[in-house]
């Protein structure tokens, strides 16, 4: 991840305020900076979000494809990850530094979305063997201010869970094989069910004790980090080691369950931020329908 290059002194006042849990912006341990979820930011998509923490801007955009079925998930669709790590965002993102981040950020959410238990990948089947849903998720670190996989994970689920997918309104037959067969009407689609999906709790260790959302500074004074994946329930769905630190047992039985504590309330504001952001498409979907249909009437 980006680092910023501190002095002994810096880091020695960093780790004794954590120690004392009086971070340097005020905050404790278990804190998170304020942030805030824009939806509908990219125009060409089905579902995009922006989503700020702090310093830290990334935008998630969501594109919808029909496809074939894996070979060996028949019947079941696909979501993709792309990330793009803008060397603007982190002098560090230059060169393959953006490239190795981009890599370990896509094969973190291949692997958590790619359990059952995080989405329902049959919704996006359409005729087994045949026809499915393909969903590409692209994202852009726009400013890396620190804990940048958590704020990824958040806008990925946001992304999804306001993504609009084409209803399929049956299947014809074309030379005896099946055929979906689309509604006509725009605003008749689906939204995918993200009320299981995990979020991302990434604890880097300064000094003695982990932290959840780390400045950039913060970052700098630890050797290595844990990201572990919390579901809506509590439930643990991975755990993965970032950086050059080893752990004994003890200390990642901490993590897991300072995680969880965390993880439970994250996932419930970014729930309820979902459902508001979707009441919000859905009205301003209205409103733009009756507007079309009074010009009708006029024309």
């Amino acid at each position: 991840m980006a680092e910023v290059l501190l002095s002994e002194e810096e880091k020695y006042y960093l780790v004794l305020g954590v120690a004392q849990d009086i971070r340097v912006d005020g905050r404790s341990r278990l804190d998170y900076r304020s942030g805030d979820v824009e939806v509908n930011t990219v125009t060409n998509s089905h579902g995009s979000v922006r989503i700020r923490l702090a310093e830290t801007d990334v935008i998630v955009a969501a594109k919808v494809d029909l496809g074939v079925p894996k070979t060996v998930t028949p019947n079941q669709g696909t979501i993709n990850f792309l990330v793009d790590c803008s060397p603007t965002a982190s002098p560090d993102f230059e060169g393959r530094g953006g490239d190795q981040l981009a890599e370990t950020i896509c094969r973190i959410l291949s692997s958590t979305y790619a359990k059952s238990s995080s989405i329902n990948l049959k919704s996006l089947c359409i005729v087994p063997k045949e026809f499915c849903y393909i969903v590409d998720v692209d994202i852009l670190v726009l400013q890396c201010g620190g804990n940048l996989l958590d704020v990824i994970a958040m806008g990925v689920k946001a992304c999804l869970g306001t993504c609009e997918i084409p209803r399929a309104s049956g299947t014809r037959y074309d030379l005896g094989k099946p055929v979906p067969v689309f509604s006509r009407d725009e605003f008749q689609f689906d939204y995918l069910d993200v009320s299981k999906a995990p979020v991302i709790v990434t604890l880097p260790r300064v000094g003695r004790y982990f932290v959840v959302d780390a400045t950039l500074e913060e970052e700098s004074c630890s050797k290595g980090k844990l990201a572990i994946g919390v579901a809506p329930d509590g439930n643990i769905t991975s755990v993965d080691k970032l950086g050059k630190a080893c752990y004994q047992v003890r200390s990642i039985a901490a993590s897991v369950q300072m995680a969880a504590k965390v993880g439970v309330d994250v996932n419930k504001v970014l729930s309820d931020r979902i459902d508001k952001l979707k009441k919000s498409k859905l009205h301003s979907t209205k409103v733009w329908q009756a507007k079309q249909d009074d010009e009708m009437e006029v024309s």
